[in-house]
């Protein structure tokens, strides 16, 4: 019987399988027990993937002889193939009861709870393999990579870099290091772990991609790209590497290149996130309108049926509409973050309420340009005022400026999610001032993870948000009303004029532009429009049009940074019989400059369905009247909040027809248009658009609303200042 086992092992051994089994069987005909000949059956038929079979042989072997912790390690495995993790680690469990140094079945165990989401006994067990064997690396690595998962960095660091201690070692330890570097922002030290990473294997696309995106970080662009085309070059089908790439040349609006590069990663992976309408904004980016309405309904189309083809940002810009942006932000959510389970503290009351604003444009920026003053003016006596800075150092006059206004200004750039969400709540924050929403940069998993009790919703993304975690969101009557307020996870704060705050204290340069300066004609009507480009669609562009066309002393003076955009404008006035020279491009300058410039316009036309924000209070502030058309949307209705709050609901049209008509009657009847310049002159010294010291008096209010609800333990509501 001995021979016989003995032959069948070999046969096994030797990968011969149905001569083992052969064996195996006539042993089992002369001793239906026999433990060794059962065993092997159950091997074989897990190498011939009858995964059901080897489990049934394996339990069999275990009552003949229920002392071996091998067979139950392998039943384990098995159960494993069948995706029967609790049975495997009951088996696991037996193992190790019986060979209590059996450091693979702990391994085995800690992959097991790791797939179950049971981490803490996952770590136990990782930790338990690695007190048995000191040297065990694949332990050191899967438990590093449990800790990395679990956003645990300090302890992932700690973990691999006790990997890396034990040789021979691996170039992907020094590429996971990187990562855990790259997720703690200290990028240098990411960048040095992924050349040693390359130093060892040169042809790891993974690691260039990886050196490529810490690189990114520390604005190290044309390194970075360097690095992304490597990655390409060592691996054809990368598609992560290519959207990461068209990231680059759209921030360096080379917006074609960046287009290529989009198209390219969608081909690799047709399920990239939010790709499709990435291209369709760089595509109006550079006004190119080829298939627009197509193109528009089928991302329209996508959004409704859940998939990730938009972002909200992209949502906004391209449609009216604000159920179809509550359904692309939940889509978003849903994607791009974690939902945190929030456990509610005791209330510890503070002497003054700490409001703390986070964003990453604390420099030279629009949102400062608006909101400067309001923190200079808030009232110290009940606030203290914090600010969380995620953004860049520029050392700009108005970044000083801002700093100066904060009881406590924390740059938190170099912080984790967890870091910053801790630190919320050391300072214990009452109220969190979220004032990024889902635009460039922002870090809306700090809110997720709830920093503060209450977290508000303000100024930088006109739109909801589509999360229970922001529990007020700041608007008016104009830009959310009543009726649209189903279309909100926030509850709405009402301001009782306009929902966006103004800089009183501004300051226009004394420079005194020509009009010769900028090209434009000496007595024409000069239309305008400073939005950016991606914000002009075809059927706006087509009004204006027709106004120039009515409007024979006109000329159309618009912001366009890159060349594509000019040209494809300019093709679209030709082919209307239009003189090209009529068009006049501008370029960005310093913002007190470009509010004189804007003296030397008559009429700022307004985009739809996305209207002009920072650039509208900027034209109304140098007496420039804008002509606006209102829609559904929160981002359709921004100007018209403004003209309102300015006292020129005259300005407002809500049809493209009306739009089009005041237009031409403002440029053609002098009266008329003397009026609304004089009015405008007269009111923005005297309505509440710019009177900072009563919008801060409201938010306050509102901010003292909200927290005495929280006190009291009111669920958020609708809160409405008069």
């Amino acid at each position: 019987m001995d021979n016989l086992i003995k032959r069948a092992i070999n046969c096994y051994q030797n990968k011969k399988f149905i001569e083992a089994e052969k064996i195996c069987q006539n042993i089992l005909d002369l001793d239906p027990n026999n433990f060794d000949a059962i065993n092997l059956l159950a091997a074989i038929s897990f190498q011939n993937k009858s995964f059901s079979k080897s489990i049934e042989l394996f339990k069999k072997a275990s009552t003949i002889n229920p002392n071996s912790a091998d067979l139950y390690n392998n039943l384990s495995i098995a159960f494993l193939q069948e995706k029967k993790l609790k049975e495997a680690i009951q088996s696991w469990d037996k193992a190790t009861k019986l060979k209590p140094d059996f450091f693979q079945a702990y391994f085995g165990k800690g992959n097991t709870y790791s797939n179950l989401k049971d981490y803490s006994n996952a770590i136990n067990n990782f930790n338990k393999a690695i007190e048995i064997k000191k040297d065990y690396k694949e332990a050191y690595n899967n438990l590093g990579s449990l800790y990395a998962n679990l956003k645990d960095y300090k302890n992932a660091l700690t973990i691999f870099k006790k990997a890396i201690a034990i040789n021979p070692v691996h170039f992907n330890e020094f590429n996971n290091l990187g990562n855990v570097y790259y997720e703690l922002k200290r990028y240098n030290d990411a960048i040095d772990n992924y050349n040693l990473a390359i130093k060892i294997n040169s042809d790891f696309a993974l690691t260039y991609y990886n050196k490529a995106k810490a690189l990114q970080k520390i604005n190290l662009i044309e390194e970075s790209v360097i690095n992304y085309k490597k990655a390409i070059s060592l691996n054809k089908n990368f598609p992560e590497a290519y959207k990461n790439l068209g990231n680059i040349y759209m921030d360096l609006k080379l917006l074609d290149k960046s287009i290529y590069n989009y198209k390219k990663a969608l081909k690799i992976n047709p399920r990239i996130k939010f790709l499709l309408g990435n291209i369709l904004q760089l595509k109006c980016g550079m006004c190119d309108w080829e298939n627009f309405e197509q193109e528009k309904n089928f991302l329209k189309n996508q959004i409704l049926v859940g998939k990730k083809s938009a972002s909200p940002f992209t949502t906004l810009l391209l449609y009216d509409s604000p159920s179809l942006l509550m359904k692309s932000s939940n889509i978003f959510l849903e994607n791009e973050f974690k939902i945190s389970k929030w456990i509610k503290k005791e209330k510890v009351r503070n002497k003054k309420i700490r409001i703390a604003y986070y964003s990453s444009d604390f420099h030279n920026h629009a949102t400062m340009y608006l909101i400067a003053n309001l923190f200079e003016l808030h009232d110290k006596s009940k606030f203290e005022i914090y600010a969380f800075s995620f953004g860049p150092d520029d050392n700009s006059q108005i970044r000083k400026r801002v700093i100066k206004t904060f009881d406590k200004f924390i740059d938190v750039k170099q912080k984790t999610i967890q870091e910053i969400v801790d630190i919320s709540r050391h300072e214990n924050i009452d109220i969190a001032v979220d004032l990024k929403g889902f635009t460039k940069d922002n870090r809306f998993e700090i809110f997720i993870e709830r920093c503060a009790p209450i977290q508000i919703s303000f100024l930088g993304f006109p739109g909801t948000t589509g999360s229970d975690c922001i529990d007020y969101l700041v608007a008016d009557k104009m830009v959310i009303p009543d009726q649209k307020k189903k279309y909100y996870s926030e509850n709405i704060i009402y301001l009782p004029n306009s929902y966006q705050v103004n800089d009183a204290t501004l300051t226009i340069s004394e420079k005194n532009f020509t009009r010769k300066e900028f090209g434009l004609p000496e007595n024409s009507f000069v239309y305008c429009c400073f939005n950016n480009t991606y914000k002009i669609l075809p059927d706006m562009f087509g009004t204006w049009i027709k106004i120039l066309e009515k409007v024979q002393n006109s000329v159309l003076w618009l912001l366009v940074d890159n060349d594509i955009a000019k040209t494809n404008l300019k093709k679209k006035l030709i082919s209307k019989g239009i003189d090209q020279n009529r068009l006049i491009f501008a370029s960005r300058m310093m913002h007190s400059e470009h509010l004189t410039r804007l003296k030397l316009a008559d009429l700022f036309l307004d985009t739809f369905p996305c209207n002009a924000h920072t650039t509208a209070s900027d034209s109304l502030r140098s007496c420039l009247p804008i002509l606006t058309l209102r829609g559904n949307s929160f981002a359709s209705r921004v100007t018209s909040s403004l003209l309102s709050s300015v006292g020129l609901d005259k300005l407002i049209t809500d049809t493209n027809q009306a739009y089009e008509e005041l237009a031409v009657k403002i440029a053609m009847d002098d009266n008329y248009f003397n009026v609304i310049k004089s009015e405008l002159k007269d009111n923005i010294k005297t309505k509440p658009l710019l009177n900072t010291i009563m919008f801060t008096k409201n938010l306050e209010n509102a901010y003292l609303n909200a927290y005495e609800k929280y006190v009291n333990n009111e669920k958020p509501d609708t809160i409405e200042i008069k």
